[in-house]
């Protein structure tokens, strides 16, 4: 055990092998408390969503969890304010503490209430005022969120200041009542930092008071009337759901849009006995993000619209090539179907890439599609072969995805062609993976084998792949063993030579 002196307290650290630095919150706090798992979702939830108490009491916050079986509390999570300087640049979870050293953190957590130190605490010189928040979820109290920040070290008091404080005094009323986190808002995405933009409403939704930041954004939107006493909706710059937010007492997203000119919005209701009393609003001008989503979209549909043309032209190819191979001599058909298929597999490949919005593609769908029209093309009627694909490699770049398929399509050929001769029967199987920094692709079957010299006609599609192979750096083998193994290696990330 090895002590430490953190906020007045004399704190140890549990030793053994387990790494909380890889471990999530949820793992943390389940590894040490018998608390059920509705409790330890609604303390994950609590610390996805503190930022803004952390912001708003200028404080560095501290989850302690009760250890299973001990009379001990430790601290599961920690976070630090934007808004002031923090009073922990050292990482403090996994410290444990005891009544007699943290006996505010026991007294909120048996009493059920918010306590706050009388004096501050000096430690190094520095005076730390300390709040013991209890979490209460269901009508029970399963951990305690302690607020620790210092005058020294904060900013100089002012309106702004104290509306700050009111607030958080507000949220931690409400992680006290178990109001907060909201239910039904735990899967919003990142939330906007108070420092951003802060309105603060009435009952209904009429604005009381607006940092200077949230005023400078709503002025870029055109409005040079005094907001205080209005209600956002009627500000003329569209529709908000702040009342629909205070009503159901949830938190909900929104926007004020005039031209190019955005406004984010997160309401985030007070609920007081049971009732909305109100809600903040952290505001946040996004106007470039848009822009640049706007831009990136633009950019998108654009590519997207450029490998769709070249799949068409592709496949004009390809029809050029059939209508070619109608009157020529067998063997120079047989030459012509060959390269339809070579060049629709690269079609395949922008047509996919066509539908995504990156400039990849999901390889399995890729080889998917190869295999019906090598199927349609290749086996007739009579002969029951059957094509099988398993695995995946997830989104390759089209660099080597296209590569890739060429090589696929020129060994289901020679599998359709020559494993199973005289209209044999049997399967061909596909199988994509990964390994390690590794993309594999197997194409097997369970005809007769390699005998002797390759037969002539897989010849130039054995060597085509093998080319293909070559140039990203990756290795080719086949192997014989009751049919006919052949096996593609490549760096994901191997680039045309």
């Amino acid at each position: 055990m090895t002590p430490l002196l953190v906020g007045g307290a004399t704190l140890i650290v549990d030793g053994g092998p387990y790494d909380r630095a890889m471990a999530t919150v949820g793992e943390r706090i389940e590894r040490v408390t018998d608390l059920s798992g509705a409790q330890i979702e609604h303390l994950r939830f609590l610390c996805s969503s503190w930022q803004v108490l952390a912001d708003l009491s200028f404080s560095d916050l501290l989850l302690y969890v009760p250890v299973a079986g001990q009379e001990l509390f430790e601290i599961c999570a920690q976070l630090r304010p934007f808004t002031s300087q923090t009073l922990y640049p050292q990482d403090m979870v996994g410290m444990r503490v005891g009544q007699p050293e943290q006996p505010i953190v026991e007294r909120a957590f048996r009493e059920a209430k918010i306590w706050s130190q009388d004096d501050p605490v000096l430690v190094d010189g520095i005076p730390i005022q300390m709040d013991a928040v209890p979490v209460k979820h269901d009508g029970r109290v399963i951990a305690v969120v302690v607020k620790e920040g210092s005058p020294a070290t904060s900013r100089r008091p002012g309106r702004l200041e104290q509306v700050y404080l009111d607030l958080a005094a507000r949220v931690s009323a409400m992680i006290c009542a178990g109001t907060f986190p909201y239910r039904g808002g735990e899967s919003m995405h990142e939330w906007p930092r108070v420092g951003d933009g802060l309105l603060v409403l009435d009952a209904a939704g009429r604005v009381t008071w607006a940092s200077p930041n949230a005023l400078s954004s709503i002025r870029r939107l055109g409005v040079q009337h005094n907001i205080l006493g209005r209600l956002l909706d009627d500000l003329g710059v569209g529709q908000t759901p702040a009342r629909r937010a205070i009503e159901a007492g949830i938190p909900m997203d929104g926007e004020l849009v005039k031209r190019d000119t955005c406004v984010s919005l997160r309401l985030l209701p007070f609920i007081e006995g049971g009732i909305s009393t109100g809600a903040m609003a952290l505001a946040r001008d996004v106007s470039e993000l848009r822009q640049k989503d706007r831009v990136i979209s633009v950019k998108d549909a654009t590519i997207r619209e450029v490998h769709h043309r070249v799949k068409n032209n592709l496949q004009t190819i390809a029809s050029l090539l059939r209508l070619q191979g109608r009157r020529a001599s067998d063997d120079a058909k047989a030459a012509l179907q060959e390269s339809v298929m070579r060049v629709s597999s690269i079609a395949l490949v922008h047509e996919t890439l066509s539908e995504q919005p990156q400039d990849v593609a999901e390889f399995g769908d890729v080889v998917r599609r190869i295999t019906r029209m090598v199927g349609d093309g290749l086996i007739l009627p009579e002969n029951q072969i059957d094509i099988k694909v398993a695995g995946a490699t997830g989104p390759l770049a089209a660099d080597l995805a296209t590569p890739l398929a060429v090589s696929v399509t020129e060994l289901l050929q020679n599998a359709i062609e020559h494993a199973f001769p005289d209209g044999g029967c049997g399967t061909i199987g596909v199988e994509l993976s990964r390994e390690g920094d590794d993309v594999v692709v197997v194409v097997w079957d369970d005809g007769i084998g390699i005998s002797g010299d390759d037969p002539k006609g897989s010849r130039l599609g054995l060597q085509i792949v093998q080319s293909l192979v070559g140039e990203l750096g990756g290795t080719f083998s086949r192997s014989s063993r009751g049919g006919t193994r052949a096996e593609i290696r490549v760096p994901s990330t191997a680039p045309l030579t």
